[in-house]
């Protein structure tokens, strides 16, 4: 099969074999070109960066996910997933930053719509342990950076371990913003111990906490809570949310905002 008629960029590919996969639990490489409408040739060669990042695998002609959920896919594909309610989300968001603050991001792809924002905010302290962050933010003049080291995770693209998480405790700030893998019965969850382990690190060393969430979150599942709802003083959703998820946010306590829509 040629790729002749093909448009869709590297990373859209990838992330329409992982959604392929995902739904099939395992594929052969013949099938996913057909349903791409690509070569066996360029699956080949997208298969092997998504090897490479450690989230899928060839096992007897078959091509399946090691990841076990969406939180664990490379931050480039999974910020293709719900992009404008995200952008929206992040809209409301930088309206709560102030010039001079230093706030502490992770690596959620919810926030990444947020850094263009910030650029118009100036000075800023922007703490993260995220190196997809740090690399859009490092030539930015008015603003610090301060990158948090540890143990690099290639398909995060972000340091995490037990010594990033004893620097993010020698460090105050007055905002933290996150995300998390999904939301349920009054909490987030993710499926990684040690991601859980830096978000609650991040939570702790903050003045006040954000939560930023599009609605497909309460769609995921994952095993591990990571903080009760109760932990953040501000929660912003898309408009999406349905009045029931709302109320549920409600009930912690937290004020909701919900980004406008289009």
């Amino acid at each position: 099969m040629s790729d002749t008629g093909d448009k869709t960029t590297p990373t859209q590919r990838r992330t329409r074999i992982i959604d392929a996969v995902m739904e099939e639990g395992a594929m052969r490489i013949e099938d996913i070109a057909q349903r791409l409408e690509v070569s066996p040739v360029t699956v080949y060669r997208d298969l092997q960066a998504l090897e490479d990042t450690g989230i899928m695998e060839r096992i007897k002609g078959k091509v399946r996910m090691r990841a076990s959920s969406t939180a664990e896919l490379p931050p480039q594909i999974r910020r293709t997933r719900s992009p404008e309610e995200k952008a929206r989300v992040a809209g409301a968001a930088a309206k709560l930053i102030n010039p001079g603050d230093a706030i502490i991001i992770d690596d959620s792809s919810t926030l990444l719509p947020l850094l263009p924002q910030l650029k118009t905010i100036t000075p800023l302290t922007i703490i993260t342990n995220s190196l997809t962050v740090a690399d859009t933010i490092r030539d930015w003049g008015e603003h610090e950076l301060v990158v948090i080291g540890g143990r690099y995770q290639r398909w995060a693209h972000a340091f995490y371990g037990t010594l990033a998480v004893s620097q993010v405790k020698e460090i105050r700030a007055d905002m933290c913003l996150m995300s998390d893998a999904a939301v349920w019965a009054g909490a987030t969850y993710n499926p990684m111990d040690y991601v859980i382990d830096m978000k609650r690190a991040m939570i702790s060393q903050a003045t006040s906490r954000t939560l930023l969430l599009d609605s497909s979150k309460f769609a995921r599942h994952a095993w591990q809570k990571t903080a009760p709802l109760s932990s953040f003083e501000t929660i912003i959703v898309d408009a999406t949310v349905t009045a029931a998820q709302r109320g549920e946010l409600e009930e912690s306590g937290a004020t909701v905002l919900v980004a406008p829509g289009e």
